[in-house]
């Protein structure tokens, strides 16, 4: 008898919550709800610089992004390349950013490319290995510099550049 009484007390906690305790739901206040997202921390992180490259790669692999901080030139092209075994995608840590890259299309092998016009950092990750700051996740950094005429000889190793620290905002991701 007691669990009954128990049962019976919970279910209508419930009903009355999930009710919304007798309001009328024209009543109720219509913000919107905001979520915030936990951007990587990017105070000690060093960039490679492939500044001036018209075209940058990036690898996706798997659990990881190669090389994780990317600095490019406005308008540089990033193309992504699956070199795992696993497919991958590319999502914007903060929405809209940019267009995301599908799992679907970043099978193993595949590749696809991403062209960043404006200045400023673009945090992203891979939502089936990852979340915007743990696990496969990126940044890649926009700067005003110009691209070269010519691409950089085959074999060069890209520099690494320390950055500026930049505190990590949360941003509104709806």
């Amino acid at each position: 008898m007691r669990k009954q009484a128990l049962l019976l007390s919970v279910a209508l906690t419930i009903t009355t919550v999930a009710c919304g305790g007798g309001e009328d739901a024209t009543t109720l206040d219509s913000t919107t709800t905001t979520t915030t997202v936990e951007l990587p921390d990017l105070t000690d992180v060093t960039f490679t610089d492939d500044t001036g490259a018209a075209v940058v790669n990036a690898q996706a692999r798997d659990n990881t992004f190669v090389p994780q901080y990317l600095e490019v030139s406005t308008g540089a092209e990033v193309v992504f390349t699956n070199k795992g075994g696993t497919p991958h995608n590319v999502i914007a840590s903060i929405k809209g950013a940019f267009p995301s890259i599908t799992a679907d299309t970043l099978v193993p092998g595949a590749d696809a490319s991403i062209t960043f016009d404006e200045a400023g950092d673009y945090p992203y990750y891979c939502s089936l290995h990852g979340t915007p700051s743990r696990a496969m996740f990126g940044v890649i950094r926009v700067v005003d510099s110009p691209i070269d005429a010519e691409p950089k000889p085959d074999g060069e190793t890209p520099t690494s550049v320390p950055t500026t620290p930049v505190p990590a905002p949360s941003i509104p991701t709806d």
